[in-house]
């Protein structure tokens, strides 16, 4: 079983693994962050004032985050209400196939309607099929593409 909540300063070290390690989110992406961005981030999650958010989900048995989800809420100008962006959403390797990633998107559906959220989205990679295979059933496609500024 697994539990999720709002992240906590407590959980910064295992967030920070699980976000940036050797098997963790950035990996699985092929990307890397600086660790200023990174502290950065986690700092954000604390900090009332702050759009950016994060749940995690707990490995009951053992007390261990085994799984994120960071979101963040914004203005948005085809709606009144702000719109709910999940960032990123994993779980852990050994903990995957076992419904973590459906509770975390729940839980994040449970957030936007609290802080009254008229839009939940986010994004995949279109080689992300897992993902997508959740995705699929607990939300439905946008229909549109990404792009973004090219890297200098």
């Amino acid at each position: 079983m697994s539990t999720i909540r709002l992240i906590e300063e407590k959980d910064k070290e295992e967030w920070i693994n699980l976000f940036s390690g050797p098997d963790g989110y950035l990996v699985f992406y092929k990307s890397t962050l600086p660790n200023n961005v990174i502290e950065t981030t986690f700092n954000r999650f604390l900090d009332k004032d702050e759009p950016v958010n994060a749940a995690v989900a707990i490995d009951d048995s053992t007390g261990k985050i085994i799984g994120f989800a960071n979101y963040v809420t914004h203005r948005n100008t085809w709606a009144i209400g702000d719109s709910l962006y999940l960032n990123d959403l994993f779980v852990s390797g050994e903990s995957r196939l076992k419904g973590i990633g459906r509770k975390l998107i729940e839980f994040i559906y449970t957030e936007a309607d609290r802080l009254k959220c008229e839009k939940t989205y986010w994004q995949t990679q279109f080689e992300n099929h897992r993902a997508q295979l959740l995705y699929t059933k607990v939300g439905e496609k946008a229909g549109f593409l990404t792009y973004k500024r090219p890297s200098e």
